[in-house]
């Protein structure tokens, strides 16, 4: 993965993506709470999601174990994981980028799980919710 979009990023914001080493080694020392549902997680420089995306996958992956066999129990616990993630960063398209790869994990799972029994009416309020705690600003 590439750290450095370009040099006028660097320069104009300090914008510097955290390698995929780095990400697991600090996710490692907090482990115990990426299987909890409603456990909270803010990135104030979220970036295009590499802490938040391995923290929802975890997430969604210990729903599946649990509720999966439970179409409605995992759409009620994929909501509470959704709603625990919060993340903020300075670059807007760094923000549009990071709410489509979470909403994406969610919607392969969710497709793979469900085929033909996938609500849309879901999928909504999941892009509502990241839509909401994925934001454009400044976190400073």
């Amino acid at each position: 993965m590439m750290q450095v979009k370009s040099k006028e990023r660097v320069r104009d914001h300090g914008e510097v993506l955290t390698a995929e080493r780095e990400v697991t080694a600090m996710l490692d020392m907090v482990h115990h709470e990426l299987i909890r549902t409603d456990s909270r997680f803010l990135e104030p420089a979220c970036g295009t999601g590499n802490f938040l995306t391995p923290i929802y996958e975890k997430k969604l992956t210990t729903i599946k174990k649990r509720y999966g066999k439970s179409q409605l129990e995992f759409e009620r616990y994929a909501v509470v994981a959704t709603g625990s993630i919060y993340g903020i960063d300075i670059l807007q398209d760094n923000v549009e980028l990071c709410r489509n790869r979470l909403f994406t994990i969610f919607d392969e799972l969710y497709t793979a799980l469900y085929r033909k029994r996938s609500k849309e009416s879901v999928r909504e309020v999941i892009r509502f919710i990241l839509n909401r705690n994925i934001l454009w600003g400044d976190a400073l």
